[in-house]
């Protein structure tokens, strides 16, 4: 076994630079997290004030994703991956796990403000079938 690869590179080179690339997407995802979860704890506690109870939990997320420094660092995400396609695939499952958990919290928090705001003017609602 040569400590060349196929394409000609020194092997122990392309892990090392695997590797870097691992760990820089790493922190990616984990600073896509945090700005994520940062940014619906304020979208929660504008709904708290009653701001943004006209808009859609998704239309709301899809506002937050481009804020640009969350986008910058999805960038910064997607250069990595593009030097390295075998990790797109985590990546893109991560993203998907990071915004099916917030956007459960966002919902969670909306509907309560959605059924307090529907039945506000109700005295004594009871089911018909009780």
């Amino acid at each position: 076994m040569t400590p060349f690869s196929n394409n000609g590179t020194i092997r122990q080179e392309d892990i090392q630079s695997r590797n870097i690339a691992r760990q820089r997407i790493a922190e990616a995802i984990a600073k896509e997290a945090q700005r994520t979860q940062l940014l619906v704890d304020i979208v929660i506690d504008q709904v708290g004030k009653n701001r943004l109870n006209s808009k859609s939990v998704d239309n709301l997320l899809d506002e937050m994703q481009m804020y640009g420094e969350l986008n910058a660092i999805r960038h910064t995400a997607e250069a990595n991956v593009s030097d390295y396609p075998g990790f797109s695939g985590w990546l893109n499952g991560q993203r998907i796990r990071i915004e099916h958990a917030q956007k459960m919290r966002l919902a969670d928090s909306m509907n309560s403000r959605i059924y307090q705001r529907r039945f506000a003017n109700t005295v004594g609602f009871r089911p018909a079938f009780a």
